[in-house]
Order: structure tokens, then sequence, then C-alpha cells
């Protein structure tokens, strides 16, 4: 229908001369604009990456420079990650295409992973300023630091717009493996060393508990996409029970193995160790910025790709909720450690975001994201006034803290630094739910959708 009279087996010579050139222009235009929409739509992913390999070329030339006198490459590239996070951000609310399913349905454009991938940035973003004093007393050099963020960054945003579980089990181990040599990275600290190893053995089971689950579900239905799994399900409304003691084992092993990352209880013995040992400025964001993606593939994986078996993972996820509650509750009542208060914190905020997660409702996933937007302002102010009691600065020094990083670190706060004391004050009564503080609303929001469902 294109070229009229043209045969396709080439039998009409003159016929296929003469519109020979038209259809060349036509192939070579046609090819040249065939990924240009899938180009446009992941142009922050591809910032990211050429910008990581760039630092990364830039601190080994320019570090090992002799002629430059080996000159230490940290804050330029820490200036270079900052300014590259808020031009990606703009590159994000400047993209022309805001909705789109690309690379065989492997990936996904639209609002929501938008909105995370602009959270993601722009936490990364006031996390590099705030460690950078951090950095700068414990000498911590390396450039190859900032070089890991950029890639974990670029590994998270690929995970906010997976739609197939392959692909969203390699930007899973894409953001893993450096977060594993963050947590390792103050090497002459026994602790640090052993906080890396520990994440690393116990996130390598965790992602192999994943792609367990996702064989499984694979033999099911004979695809790894969202998509087709759902449609799938959507064409057989019923199975024999040896299907459905199956499509359960899946979704065991796949909840286990992104439990694991997200540190909810039973699977979060390693987040304390790891928080604890790790460098205060990793365990910053350990404790912001993963959340974010991950929760965004949780709700892309249970309320759209197996919407329709919420009966078969409503209850497995209710277990792990109020687990996580409790656990995380009871638990930071006996610590001492600041860093592991901060992170049995967390497991039970992980518990709380879940009750909004197994409500399953509209109501519950809008008061799942304002809960996390809330828990990543506080947690990110309460971690960097930890970070200003490890400091050496003499205006901090006012304080008279010990830096064993336990609770008797913030007595006298009030009295020594009235204006700080308050802050950290408003901080925790928010994050424990007190009323009139915004994480009360947050609290108020997450149960109201778990009544109405």
């Amino acid at each position: 229908a294109q070229f009229g009279s043209v045969s396709v087996l080439g039998t009409e010579g003159h016929v296929f001369k003469s519109h020979r050139s038209d259809f060349l222009n036509f192939y070579y235009v046609e090819y040249a604009g065939l990924f240009e929409n899938q180009v446009k739509a992941i142009l922050p992913e591809i910032y990211f990456a050429t910008f990581g390999i760039l630092i990364a070329v830039f601190g080994s030339f320019v570090g090992t420079s002799k002629t430059l006198n080996y000159p230490l490459t940290y804050k330029s590239i820490l200036l270079m990650c900052a300014s590259s996070l808020i031009i990606g951000m703009l590159i994000l609310l400047s993209n022309p295409l805001s909705q789109g399913a690309l690379f065989n349905g492997t990936y996904i454009v639209d609002y929501l992973s938008n909105a995370a991938k602009f959270l993601i940035m722009l936490s990364t973003c006031f996390i590099l300023f705030s460690i950078k004093g951090y950095h700068e007393e414990y000498r911590i050099n390396p450039f190859e630091y900032f070089v890991l963020i950029m890639f974990a960054v670029l590994g998270l945003c690929l995970l906010v717009g997976s739609s197939d579980i392959l692909a969203a089990y390699l930007a899973i181990e894409l953001q893993s493996l450096c977060l594993y040599v963050l947590a390792a990275f103050k090497r002459d600290s026994a602790y640090s060393i052993e906080a890396g190893l520990k994440y690393f053995v116990l996130g390598a089971f965790s992602s192999s508990l994943l792609l367990f689950g996702g064989s499984f579900l694979y033999g099911i239905t004979g695809s790894t996409n969202l998509v087709e799994i759902v449609n799938f399900f959507v064409e057989h409304d019923s199975f024999c029970p040896e299907i459905i003691n199956l499509v359960n084992i899946s979704i065991i092993f796949i909840s286990v193995g992104l439990l694991f990352k997200l540190a909810a209880a039973p699977f979060h013995m390693w987040s304390p160790d790891v928080y604890e040992g790790s460098p205060t400025s990793s365990s910053i964001f350990f404790a912001v910025v993963p959340k974010i993606a991950i929760f965004t593939f949780f709700l892309r994986l249970y309320e759209h790709g197996l919407y329709n078996l919420a009966i078969l993972w409503q209850p497995i996820l209710v277990v792990f909720t109020f687990t996580s509650v409790l656990v995380g509750a009871f638990t930071a009542l006996k610590q001492k450690n600041l860093k592991r208060l901060l992170a049995y914190s967390a497991v039970s905020h992980v518990g709380y975001m879940l009750i909004a997660f197994s409500a399953g409702s509209f109501e519950g996933i809008q008061s799942l994201f304002f809960y996390l937007i809330i828990y990543m302002a506080t947690g990110f102010c309460l971690w960097v006034i930890l970070l200003m009691t490890n400091s050496k600065q003499d205006n901090v020094k006012k304080l008279k803290m010990s830096r064993s990083n336990t609770i008797g670190d913030l007595s006298g706060m009030l009295r020594s630094n009235m204006l700080l004391g308050f802050s950290a004050s408003m901080i925790i009564f928010s994050m424990a739910g007190i009323p009139p503080f915004v994480g009360f609303y947050a609290k108020f929001c997450i149960f109201l959708a778990a009544i109405n469902s």
C-alpha cells in the first residue's frame, strides 16, 4: 500500500527500479526514527550513565596526574554530581514524552515513575550537600564514592520504570552492588567491612529468592512481563489447585525477596548491623532513598500485575506488616546506639507503609506515598542531626557531646544549642506520630485507608 505497484518478489523489475530511491529514503527515515521516543523517554537514565562514566574517567586521570601534583578531586566531583542531579531533574520535568511503554513493554514511563525519579534525585541531592563536612572530617576522599552514588541513582531510576521482573532484578542488582561497596567504604574500620560483607551476603540471598519466585511465575504464565501476566490472569478466571499452589509459592518468594530489600521484619536482621557499621553518610542514603524505588515496584507488581490475585498476596503482606510494626517498636526500646535505634525505627515505619499498601485501594496508595514523603523528610533531618553530633567543627563542639553515637549524646542538647535541640524534638515527635505534627496526619491517613478497606 505504501509503494503502489512495487512487487515484493521483484519480478516487475522496472517498477522496482523506478521506486527504489523512494523505498530507500522511506527505509532510512523510518529506521532513524525507530528509537526516537524511547531515547527521549530515558534521557535522565542515559544522562546519569554517561555522566557516571565521565566522572570515573575524570577522577582516574586527574587524580593520578603527576603534572597536577596528584590533586584531591573530592570537592570538584561532589559539586559535579550535585549539579548533574539538578540537571537530571530539569531533563525529567521538560521531557516531552510523559507516558508510554518502551523496549517491548519492559520499561514504562508514566506519572508515577516520573514522580518517583524526581523524589530520588531530590533526596540524593540533599544528601550530597549534607555529607560534605562529614567526608572532610573523616578523610573519606576517594572520588569513587560519588561514582557509586550516581550509579545507584541510575539503578533506582531504572527500577521505578521496570515493567518486567527480569528488568527489575537487573536494576535492583545495579543499585545493590553500589550499596554493598558504600557500606564497606571505610576500609580502616572492621565494623564497616563487616557491614558491607553482611549486606552483600544477605542481599545476594534475597536476590536469589526474587529470581526463584519469578521463575515460578514465568513457568505458570509463560512471561515475565507484568502486562502479559495480568492479561493471563484476566483471561483465566479459574485454576486447578496445583496452579494455585504454584502461584502461592511464587508470591511468597517474590515478597520475601523484596521485603529483604525493605528491611521488613522478620527479614530485617541485616539492617541494624549495616546501619551501625557503615559510614554515616552511607547510612543516610540506605535509610532514605532506596525505599522509594522498591515501593514503586511493589505497586507495579501487586496492584497491577497481580491485582486479580489480591486474595492470595494480601494475607501474606498483612502478616509481615504487623510483624514489622511490633518488632520495630519493641526492639527499639532496648537500643542505646542511635544508628541501631534509627534502623529499628525504619523497620517500624516500613510496617506502617505496608499497612497502607495492603489495603489494596486508591486511598491506600495515596496514603502510602504521603507517608513515604513525610518519612523521607523527617528521617533525613534526623540523620543530619546525627551527623552533627559526630562533627569535630568548633560550632558543634560547644554541644559537649561524646562521639559514641549513643542516645546519651543527645543529652543536654537543648541547653547547649536551643535551636538544634528544639528541631530534634519536633522531628522525633513527628516520626512518633504525635499530634499536631505532620507525622500524625500521615499515620491517620494510613489507618483510615486500612479501616475503609
